[in-house]
């Protein structure tokens, strides 16, 4: 088996990033002939994840431990995230170079382009999240951020376009520079950005460990009392519900699951509510006003209280993702944690399992 090329190995990395940043013509047409910008965008995009998302990490990780739906779900969350920033970068840039090259066009090549582009990207957007990371909060609007990140982006990416616009050979075929020293420290240098990010994250997480740990099963509920807002009087406190058992569904209108989830829990509600078993509704989405929601109520009719959340319920029973439903048994204790749909079988040996329960 052939040894990798230079410029394609994993030690190579900071060198291409740098060359990227200091000469992006020859890091280009290197990328063009030899490709791996698709591969280092995917280098850079873990080393985001593990950087700049270090709390969230932390904290997905620390779900696994808890028998929770989404505890999975919550880790591989955390890369997502950081492919869909980079996605929105790659994917339009892609489309807009095999456009511009004109009959030169050639799909995988161009991706490899525009996804080569991704690093300046990164590397400019790293300096803004390094000074969240150190300060423990973010000191400046995202799109502030985002602007500057598009505009270090932009000379790369018309290079990327002149690149795949003379491919064919009507120029003669330039000899490939491979990155030099100078790319490698300023590739290093991005690197070291990033340990800034890492470092001052791990501080953060150190320093907020307990608001990292999940909400575990036989943990005391947070209680709550909060006016209902679904045209009923009064408010709907939780102390109150204390020798029942209590599902806590929290739900969004904008969230199709949470929609999907209204027929199975009608049927609970209908099947459970003489047995001591409450439901209560929890409304999630934040700004949405009480006519809109009531609205959407009084169309898709729900037969239990429901109140509404800004958001602060939903941290301190670290919800993060909709819809989320908590079984709480009679004590007061959270009993089962689920995330997403879930099927009435599963809730309904969840329930049983709770109301059998001292």
């Amino acid at each position: 088996m052939p040894a990798p090329l230079p410029s394609r190995s994993f030690r190579g990395l900071p060198g291409r990033i740098g060359q990227l940043l200091l000469a992006p013509r020859a890091a280009l047409e290197r990328v063009d002939r030899e490709g791996g910008g698709f591969n280092d965008a995917l280098w850079l995009v873990a080393l985001a994840a593990v950087t700049f998302r270090f709390p969230q990490l932390c904290e997905a990780l620390l779900g696994l431990s808890e028998p929770s739906s989404d505890a999975l779900l919550r880790v591989v969350s955390v890369v997502a995230s950081e492919v869909v920033t980079a996605a929105w970068v790659v994917l339009p840039a892609a489309v807009v170079i095999t456009v511009l090259a004109g009959a030169r066009r050639d799909s995988s090549r161009d991706l490899e382009l525009a996804a080569a582009c991704y690093a300046p990207y990164f590397a400019a957007s790293a300096v803004f999240r390094v000074v969240d990371a150190v300060a423990g909060r973010p000191t400046l609007p995202r799109l502030v951020a985002e602007l500057v990140a598009g505009a270090a982006t932009l000379p790369a990416f018309v290079r990327a376009v002149l690149v795949a616009r003379r491919r064919t050979g009507a120029f003669p075929a330039p000899v490939l520079e491979q990155p030099r020293r100078p790319a490698a420290v300023a590739g290093l240098v991005v690197a070291a950005i990033a340990s800034l990010g890492l470092a001052g994250n791990a501080v953060w997480s150190a320093r907020h460990v307990r608001d990292l740990l999940p909400v575990r099963s036989g943990q005391p509920a947070p209680t709550f009392t909060l006016p209902r807002v679904d045209g009923q009087p009064g408010s709907v406190a939780l102390a109150s519900l204390r020798g029942q058992v209590v599902v806590l569904d929290f739900w969004a209108t904008y969230c199709p699951p949470c929609r999907l989830m209204m027929p199975i829990l009608d049927d609970l509600h209908g099947q459970w509510s003489g047995k001591g078993v409450s439901f209560v509704g929890v409304d999630s989405d934040g700004d949405l006003s009480p006519e809109a929601l009531q609205e959407f109520l009084a169309q898709h009719p729900i037969p239990y209280p429901n109140v509404s959340d800004d958001g602060a319920l939903g941290a301190r029973y670290k919800v993060r993702a909709l819809p989320t439903l908590f079984i709480v048994g009679k004590d007061g204790a959270i009993r089962d944690t689920f995330v997403g749909f879930t099927s009435k079988g599963t809730l309904t040996r969840a329930l049983e399992r709770a109301d059998s329960a001292p």
